[in-house]
């Protein structure tokens, strides 16, 4: 709640669908799961709500055509009905478009949640954080099985790293702390 500013709270959750930028499926499993938890929470804490992903894109017009989805986030039920069909493209959108697609869509955003796969390198995260305002907090969750939970600051982008779906609540709190 440290990053929002009193005046509005429109959160997104962007959520990379590509399966290039996961390891395995493990660990897209666990984006999803990262995904829908903040999700959730922030239906339940009444927050005016975005989660958007990229959408299929068949494979003749890729790089010609832009298309995002957004989930139902009116109820958590709704939420996680909507995450529940969520499955990995081959054809989609890179995360830093379906990021500057979502703030075109979007009101005022106050905080926005980027969430993807280890193979989704440092540049290409500040690329998709780059795409939402500067009075906007962003903040990263990298899905990586095989590293160590951490926090860190990277310029204006919080950059959270969970192995474990377990990691998150308390990263989000050392996060939000620093």
């Amino acid at each position: 709640r440290q990053f929002e500013e009193s005046r509005r709270s429109r959160m997104a959750v962007v959520l990379s669908l590509a399966l290039a930028d996961y390891a395995d499926e493990d660990e897209f499993e666990l984006a999803i799961s990262a995904a829908a938890s903040l999700g959730a929470q922030a239906v339940r804490d009444g927050r005016d709500l975005d989660i958007v992903t990229g959408a299929r894109i068949p494979r003749v017009v890729k790089g010609r055509l832009r298309a995002i989805q957004n989930l139902e986030a009116s109820s958590p039920r709704a939420l996680l009905d909507g995450f529940s069909a969520l499955e990995g493209l081959e054809h989609t959108m890179p995360l830093e478009e379906v990021c500057r697609l979502a703030v075109e869509a979007s009101d005022a955003l106050s905080i926005a949640f980027v969430v993807c796969g280890s193979r989704v390198g440092l540049t290409r995260i500040r690329q998709a954080a780059l795409a939402f305002p500067a009075d906007t907090a962003v903040l990263a969750v990298v899905c990586d099985e095989r590293a160590h939970p951490r926090v860190q600051p990277v310029g204006s982008l919080t950059l959270l790293t969970i192995g474990l779906i377990e990691d998150l609540p308390a990263l989000l709190l050392r996060g939000v702390q620093s």
